[in-house]
Parts: C-alpha cells; sequence; structure tokens
C-alpha cells in the first residue's frame, strides 16, 4: 500500500503503519491516518479533545452518554461542520476512543491544494480542542465567537470557518 501522491509530495507528511485498509500518519507531528475511497482517498486528523471537568476512565463513545458537557461540545462543532456548504466533504468520526476529523480528496487533487487543505484541516483541529467544553470557558479564538458572554450564533461561526477554508 502507497500513499496517493499529493501526500506523498508533502515533506511534514510521513507514514508511520499500515493498520487493515489504513495508513497510519504523522502530520507534522499530528497523528492521522489515509484510506483509499472511490474515486480518491480520505486524510483523518485527531481532534484534542478539551480538558475535561473529570478525569474520563471509560472510552470517550460511553462518555458522551454520561458527560452532558462533552456530549454538547460534540453537538455544537457537529452542526458548525452542517452548516458549511463549503466543507461538504468533512465530517467527524469517532473511532478506537479518538474523534478525528475527515476530509475526502479527489484522487486527482494537486499536491498544493492536499497541503492547503490539511494545514486548514489541522489548524481547525486546534481551534476545536481549544474552544472547551463550558460555555463560560471558551477562549476568544474559539469556534463559536462569544459577544457579552452568550454565543453569537451558528452564521458567526459558519462564517470563521468559510475565512479559514479560503485561507
Amino acid at each position: 500500500m502507497r500513499l496517493p501522491f499529493a501526500l506523498a509530495a508533502l515533506d511534514w507528511i510521513a507514514p508511520r503503519d499500515v493498520q487493515g485498509s489504513r495508513i497510519a500518519l504523522d502530520l507534522d507531528g499530528q497523528r492521522g491516518w489515509t484510506c483509499p475511497v472511490d474515486g480518491g482517498y480520505c486524510v483523518a486528523t485527531a481532534v484534542t479533545l478539551p480538558p475535561p471537568t473529570h478525569m474520563r476512565t471509560q472510552p470517550l463513545a460511553t462518555a458522551l452518554g454520561d458527560d452532558p458537557a462533552l456530549a454538547r461540545w460534540l453537538m455544537r462543532i457537529s452542526l458548525v461542520l452542517a452548516g458549511q456548504p463549503a466543507l461538504r466533504d468533512d465530517s467527524l468520526c469517532l473511532a478506537n476512543d479518538i474523534l478525528w476529523w475527515v476530509h475526502r480528496f479527489d484522487a486527482d487533487a494537486p499536491a498544493a491544494r492536499v497541503e492547503a487543505q490539511l494545514r486548514r484541516q489541522r489548524l481547525a483541529c486546534t481551534m476545536v480542542a481549544s474552544q472547551g467544553m463550558h460555555a463560560d470557558a471558551a477562549p476568544t479564538t474559539s469556534l463559536m465567537p462569544r459577544a457579552a458572554g452568550h454565543p453569537t450564533g451558528a452564521a458567526d461561526a459558519s462564517r470563521r470557518l468559510q475565512a479559514l477554508r479560503r485561507g
């Protein structure tokens, strides 16, 4: 199994291991993976979860049912992604107790476009992780802008992601 040409052309991406139909990647120090899909391939980047309110000892999928703050955080992120027409090739995936941000590329996508998207994806993962799970704990650089301590809405978050996407 080989990396798609556009990924192999980027010196900051290194294959780490083959795991079934996936190739584990090091995306400039961040965990990721790629796998083939019909007419292209997907690249996933690990999303660091915000600091928990308590130490989580159970799998993430189970914790979502037991931790309302974590479930709300994931729901907000999912809604922002779903509200973005420009992110139609992006999704969130929960696998092996890790939240992954996944983007689908066409097989013939040029390396420059792949690199730009993956850099935006890595930045978005950082922004998502910095958002925090509590409404009063979100920093000003979060995906959900705040005004006077209240969310300004999904439309503003959507515009910020569009600007991030245009890079």
